[in-house]
């Protein structure tokens, strides 16, 4: 197992003066719950965006099983302790390359971890953690599985009694976990594949806003052949119910096609609307007293003439736009186009005028 360098724990501000987790290298957990309440109160209340995430090991328990029934010099929870220290390693030199101001990475029970920080960008961490997720399955004998959440200063509580700011956080980090679990479950029972990323909104614990979630908070829809997990929260408006998606709804009237496995296992194409900003799908199957329903949303290929072409496709993908910022006319506008250069010279440059289209819709987004 490494050994590691206590004077580089893999926080910035946030958690200043923690203790080393000696397997891991990361911010012993005793510590970052007794500094975090603090710091994640203070960004919120500046109106800065924080993400948090956890992430649990698939399938520890029979790895160390098996490892100690095959390896002569395996006993009691060495390999886990292996597999850990790689996990630690891992998560510190990610959090090195992140651009973080505001930010930590700590243990979490035996085998799971936290990741806190100030992040600009919630797509952009997504994908981030993504990255931290495929490197974690290409070191590692087993996948890591993870769950997040986006919070913004309208998530804070209304009412700040006594020691508000530490029940706070443990509401939020226990529906992560809860999160994390409640897919890791689903996934077992279905026979799917680990290392997932699922997503989830805070609870509400006060009142929402009129004018309805941050999109800052809120992931784009899933394109054609992307899959997200997520955890929906039942809704009704007026008289039709609900599931409302930690995604950005579609623009447009039309709405957007998904394809969505429910935690029966069952996979239909639903259309998603967009409700006060937050993507919807109709949904009449949720009994009371359920809060939050696990479901894989994969997006479906636009079949009519105003398909993304490849070129555009791949070029939104490497600048991670997404094109459905675009209204319904003024993509097929620009499609046309597209569509209609004399020269792959002036395809290429009306495929550079789109992008840099939608990056400005997605700029005065903001």
């Amino acid at each position: 197992m490494p050994l590691f360098d206590a004077s580089q724990l893999p926080l910035h501000t946030w958690c200043e003066g923690s203790r080393e987790d000696a397997v891991t290298g990361l911010v012993a957990f005793p510590d970052f719950h007794s500094h975090i309440p603090r710091c994640l109160a203070a960004a919120l209340d500046e109106g800065r965006l924080v993400a948090l995430a956890i992430g649990d090991v698939d399938g520890l328990k029979d790895h160390v099983e098996r490892t100690n029934s095959t390896s002569p010099t395996s006993y009691g929870h060495l390999a886990g302790n292996e597999v850990m220290a790689t996990v630690g390693a891992t998560t510190r030199a990610w959090f090195r390359e992140q651009l973080f101001d505001s930010g930590c990475a700590a243990t979490f029970g035996g085998d799971e971890v936290i990741l806190a920080a100030v992040v600009d960008d919630a797509a952009q961490f997504h994908q981030a953690l993504g990255v931290l997720r495929d490197r974690l399955g290409s070191v590692l004998p087993v996948t890591v599985s993870f769950a997040l959440m986006f919070v913004t200063t309208g998530d804070l509580p209304a009412k700040r009694e006594r020691s508000w700011k530490h029940n706070f956080t443990n509401t939020l980090l226990a529906a992560v976990d809860r999160t994390l679990f409640t897919h890791k479950a689903a996934r077992r029972a279905g026979g799917g594949q680990g290392g997932i990323i699922a997503v989830t909104r805070p609870p509400v614990l006060s009142e929402p806003d009129q004018a309805g979630p941050n999109p800052l908070a809120l992931l784009p829809l899933p394109a054609a052949s992307d899959v997200v997990h997520v955890v929906a929260r039942p809704g009704r408006i007026g008289s039709r119910d609900f599931l409302l998606l930690p995604c950005r709804g579609p623009v447009g009237q039309r709405g957007a096609q998904l394809r969505v496995t429910f935690p029966t296992s069952s996979a239909k194409t639903v259309v998603a609307y967009a409700l006060r900003s937050q993507a919807a799908v109709p949904y009449a199957a949720v009994t009371d007293g359920v809060t939050g329903v696990p479901l894989t949303v994969q997006g479906v290929r636009d079949r009519t003439p105003r398909s993304v072409p490849e070129d555009l496709a791949a070029a939104l993908e490497q600048a991670g736009l997404d094109w459905s910022m675009v209204p319904i006319h003024e993509q097929a506008q620009i499609l046309h186009l597209i569509t209609e250069a004399g020269t792959p010279e002036i395809r290429a440059g009306r495929v550079t005028a789109a992008v840099d289209a939608v990056a400005a819709r997605k700029g005065a987004a903001r």
